[in-house]
């Protein structure tokens, strides 16, 4: 079930980066996450640390300087990259601990 609603809201936002849902084509700038990111790596880290149950990781790995500036459009897209930033780099340091 939350799957068919996250492939649902996956083709929404795909869609609407490709300007498939409107007359207008959707011309975005997005500024690509580097995966090799150590600052980022270090709140993450910082988040698997904490003894408290982090309510909303994502929000606290986010910008909110950046996000101010994005069209709706481009706060989709840094959403969904930080998303999978997070997943990566989370998967990564488990990995590390379990050797």
């Amino acid at each position: 079930m939350h799957s068919d609603i996250l492939k649902h809201f996956a083709l929404k936002a795909k869609k609407k980066l490709l300007g498939q849902d409107t007359k207008e084509k959707v011309n975005a700038k997005i500024k690509v996450i580097s995966t090799e990111d150590d600052a980022f790596k270090e709140k993450v880290e910082y988040l698997m640390s904490k003894d408290e149950e982090i309510f909303n990781p994502i929000h606290f790995l986010m910008d909110d300087k950046v996000m101010k500036n994005l069209s709706g459009v481009e706060k989709e897209r840094y959403l969904f990259s930080t998303i999978d930033k997070y997943n990566r780099f989370k998967n990564e340091i488990l990995e590390e601990r379990s050797c």
